[in-house]
Order: structure tokens, then C-alpha cells, then sequence
């Protein structure tokens, strides 16, 4: 079932169906398939089960799925990278797998067949366009899972209604999911500009930090915690100490390297979550926040070091310095055979210079012997082609001969016609002798789609007109599949000839069919 389904939109993929969206929304494409890939290989990575049967694909060819995922701007999606460690290793490998899909139709039927396994009620809401098996599920939650699985639910929902029907699938529940997107990525705390919210946010962050300097002295990193003067900021130093302590964790060798900390950035946190709160509160939590950047800062540090050096980035390292050293092998040894032949060449020469200076004179007159024939041989070109352009131009005169037989007029009352292009003053030569026919000024990229929509062929005169209406134009074109031609005479009769000729060839075939 799931073949038959997938045949009937072989063409469409995420990125297709995505450039389309975007290009109606005018947002950048990437913004929604990022989305939509990366929600999925975080939804993989968090289920245990279909994360071990996603994993078996990529292990059957690991490199090819580990190159185009690193080589993706959705691999360092924040959707991706918000996880567990373990969550990310496993996401980016399920991105890989999803990006191949792409492409790769048998690929794509084992996800769509192991999407389907694990998520039958939006398999089965998108096939018979019914959303009330979902809105069950979601009343059964509460709210903070449903927020959850609601936007992994919109992502599956998307690429299941991408490769099944996306012509018939539910447009409001698309348009909710771009809701979604457009929320995530421009609303969502956790993609805001960190360097815009300190902007923002900057004259309470210097009043707290005046006030902490008054108070307490400079505070920037967690030894001017443990080694403060006032006893209870060192408790709450040494209590935080003792935690990480009694997990093994020694202070002095995990934050080594975190001598000074960004505490605007921990303020910023402080100022947005926190109202009217005592300068004890506030210091608390301002050292709380200093241990807990310090750590962040290390399990960054951790998870790039990570990804750098584990067993999939030594593979693919080990693979490209493989093929690069057999390039400069294979190299170097066709350069050795040019050597050897160019040495053998050398020789050759060297013996039979003597000979050839000699002979030089008669070499000479057999080379122009044969420039003459050259140019005897070159001359009955030049007539040949003489004669061939004579030809092209007697077929092409023939062929702007129109054929009289037949009236635009006739075509006219039995259709709908729009000519996009053309100057002014031709316009409006033409809408004078065929006023049943519309034009539109082939410099208007802002035009209505509406008046393509009641034409039934569209003609571009395209030595007239920008690039931005062609392809707006096109576009709707061949989302709607319009029957089109193209202008490229002046003269009123050739024109009408062309046009004549594109519609009687659509007609052809729809006679054909």
C-alpha cells in the first residue's frame, strides 16, 4: 500500500513541497524543512524502539548517511542539539537517514513503513483527512506533554501528508504547523538573540550588577565564590562544591577553565524570570547561575569534543584522507610515467636533431604544400557553407510564410488568452485589433494570480519583461499545470501565427489523449 502511495507523489519530497510553501510565504525554505527534518530525528531519537530500527538503516551504510548529515544546515538545528547527548548522536543518524530518503525511494518506504508502525493515528488522520483520533490522544494529556508531542505530532503529520497526498491532505492543519514553525523560530525564547535580549534588557542588568559590586564585592567566576569574604556566599559556594564533589567531580579541574564568566547573560536569566525579590535572593541565585553556566559551558565543550572525535568523524576523516592520499598517489605516478616519457622523448630528439635540420628545407615545402590544400579544403567549406546558410534562410522565410486558413478569431471565442510582455505602444496595437484578448505588463511582478487562473493559455512575450514576473508566472504555471506558449515576433500576423500553432498543438494532443 505504502508503494502505491508513495508512486503517486514520486516527485514531491520535503524540500520540493517546502521551496513551494516558502516561495507563497516568502520565507526562507530551509526554515521549514530544518523544522520538519529535525523534529523527526529528535521524535526517533527519544523512542527507544524506533530508534533501533532507524539505526539499523544507517548502519548498513553509515558513512554515506554520516556525510550528508554533517554536510546539512539542518545538522545543528537548535531541535536537534536541545537533547540528551545521547538523544543528538542518535538524531543526527536518524537526519541522515531522512536527508538519503530524500532521494532514495527505497530508503524513503522503510521510514514511511516504521513511521507508520509507531504512529498509526496520524498515519490514519492524514490518509482519511480526519483529526478526531488525534484530538483524542492530545484531551488524554496534559498540557505539557501535549505541547510536546503536539509539535512531533505536526512534523510526522507533515511528512506522512508530503509523500501520501499532499494536494488533498488537511490545509488547516498545515497552516497550523506553519504557525508552529513561524512561532518556534521567531518567538520561541530559545532562539532569541542572546546579543538583542542583553540590549534590551541593559539598564536593569547594570543596575543589578552596581548593585552586587556595592554589596558584595566582584563576583565573575566560582572562586570568587568559595574565597568571599561574607560566610554565606561561601556556604552557598561550598554547598554547590559538595554536590559535585559527592558525584566525584572535583571543583578546581572540571571549571579550570572557567576563570571568568559572562554574568550580564546570567542577570539577563535573573531579570526576566525574577519580580522584587532581596538582594539575598538575588545573590543566590546569581551564584546558582554561575555554577550552573559553568557547567554548561563544559557539557558544550564536552558534546563538541565529542562529535569531533568519536568513532563515525574518525571514519569519515580516515575516508577522505584515504582518497585524498590515493589521488596524490595515482598522481604522483602518472606524473613518474610523463617523467619517463619525457626523458625517453628528450633522447629521441636529441639523436634525430641533426637529421632534422637537415631536412628542415624539404619539411617546409611539404608544410606548405599542405597549408595550401588546407586552405583549398577550407575554401569549399566557406561555399558549402554558403549554401547551407542560403538554405536556413529560405526555411526560415518559409516558415514565417503564416497560414492564412486559419483565424485567430477563431480560437478566440473558444478560450480565454493572456499575453504577459511586450512594450507599452505593442499592447496597445494589440488589445486594439484583439480586444478579447488580455494583456499584462511584463514588469509587474506584483500582479494578481487570480487573472492567470481564468486563462486557458498563457503567452510570455519575453523580449519585454523582468525575470521576477517570468518566474512568478512560471511557477504558477507548473503548480497548475496551465497550458503556455512564447511570443517572439513583432509583426501582428506572425504573432497571431505563433499563437495559432501553440494552441492548435495543445489541442493535437488533447485529441491524442
Amino acid at each position: 500500500m505504502e508503494n502505491t502511495e508513495e508512486r503517486s507523489n514520486m516527485k514531491m519530497n520535503i524540500g520540493a513541497l517546502s521551496k513551494i510553501i516558502s516561495e507563497k510565504l516568502n520565507v526562507y525554505e530551509d526554515i521549514i524543512k530544518n523544522y520538519i527534518f529535525s523534529s523527526i530525528s529528535l521524535c526517533v531519537a527519544r523512542n527507544n524502539e524506533m530508534k533501533k530500527e532507524i539505526d539499523k538503516i544507517y548502519m548498513n551504510d553509515k558513512l554515506k548517511y554520516y556525510n550528508i548529515a554533517v554536510n546539512s544546515t539542518c545538522i545543528n538545528h537548535i531541535i536537534i542539539t536541545q537533547g540528551t547527548l545521547e538523544q543528538e548522536i542518535y538524531a543526527r543518524r536518524a537526519l541522515g537517514v531522512l536527508l538519503v530518503a530524500e532521494s532514495d525511494s527505497g530508503i524513503r518506504s522503510k521510514i514511511l513503513k516504521i513511521l507508520r508502525k509507531y504512529y498509526p493515528i496520524i498515519y490514519s488522520s492524514v490518509k482519511r483527512r480526519d483529526k478526531e483520533k488525534l484530538k483524542n490522544k492530545y484531551i488524554k494529556m496534559d498540557i505539557a506533554t501535549r505541547n510536546v508531542e503536539a509539535r512531533f505530532d505536526a512534523a510526522i503529520y507533515f511528512y506522512f501528508a508530503t509523500y501520501i497526498s499532499y494536494e488533498m491532505v488537511d490545509q488547516g492543519f498545515i497552516i497550523s504547523i506553519l504557525n508552529d514553525i513561524e512561532e518556534f523560530e521567531f518567538s520561541s525564547m530559545i532562539n532569541q538573540n542572546i546579543e538583542i535580549e542583553l540590549e534590551k534588557y541593559k539598564s536593569e542588568i547594570q543596575e543589578i550588577k552596581t548593585l552586587i559590586k556595592r554589596e558584595y564585592g566582584q563576583i565573575f567566576s566560582y572562586k570568587d565564590i568559595v574565597r568571599h569574604g561574607k560566610a554565606f556566599i561561601r556556604d552557598s559556594g561550598n554547598y554547590l562544591e559538595d554536590i559535585l564533589i559527592t558525584n566525584k567531580l572535583n571543583i578546581n579541574h572540571i571549571f579550570s577553565d572557567s576563570e571568568f564568566i559572562n554574568i550580564d547573560k546570567i542577570i539577563l536569566s535573573y531579570v526576566r524570570s525574577s519580580k522584587n525579590e532581596t538582594k539575598e535572593i538575588l545573590i543566590t541565585k546569581v551564584i546558582s547561575g554561575i555554577f550552573m553556566q559553568s557547567l554548561i559551558n563544559e557539557y558544550k565543550n564536552v558534546r563538541i569534543i565529542y562529535f569531533k572525535n568519536n568513532g563515525e568523524a574518525r571514519d569519515h576523516e580516515l575516508t577522505s584522507l584515504e582518497t585524498k592520499y590515493r589521488y596524490i598517489e595515482n598522481e604522483n605516478n602518472r606524473l613518474k610515467l610523463k617523467i619517463n616519457d619525457l626523458n625517453k622523448e628528450k633522447v629521441l630528439y636529441d639523436k634525430s636533431l641533426y637529421n632534422e635540420i637537415n631536412k628542415l628545407n624539404n619539411v617546409h615545402k611539404l608544410e606548405l604544400k599542405d597549408m595550401e590544400e588546407k586552405i583549398k579544403y577550407l575554401e569549399k567549406k566557406l561555399d558549402d557553407e554558403k549554401t547551407l546558410r542560403n538554405h536556413i534562410q529560405y526555411l526560415r522565410d518559409d516558415k514565417e510564410k503564416f497560414n492564412s486558413s486559419k483565424n485567430l478569431e477563431d480560437f478566440i471565442q473558444a478560450n480565454k488568452i493572456i499575453v504577459i510582455g511586450g512594450d507599452k505602444e505593442w499592447r496597445r496595437k494589440f488589445r486594439i485589433k484583439y480586444p478579447e484578448i488580455r494583456t499584462l505588463d511584463g514588469f509587474n511582478e506584483n500582479f494578481d494570480l487570480n487573472i492567470l487562473n481564468s486563462s486557458d493559455y498563457i503567452f510570455f512575450y519575453t523580449k519585454y519583461m523582468n525575470h521576477s514576473t517570468f518566474y512568478k508566472a512560471m511557477n504558477f504555471i507548473k503548480f497548475n499545470q496551465c497550458k503556455f506558449g512564447y511570443i517572439g515576433k513583432t509583426n501582428m500576423d506572425l504573432v497571431e501565427q505563433e499563437m495559432i500553432e501553440t494552441i492548435s498543438k495543445y489541442q493535437e494532443i488533447s485529441d491524442e489523449t
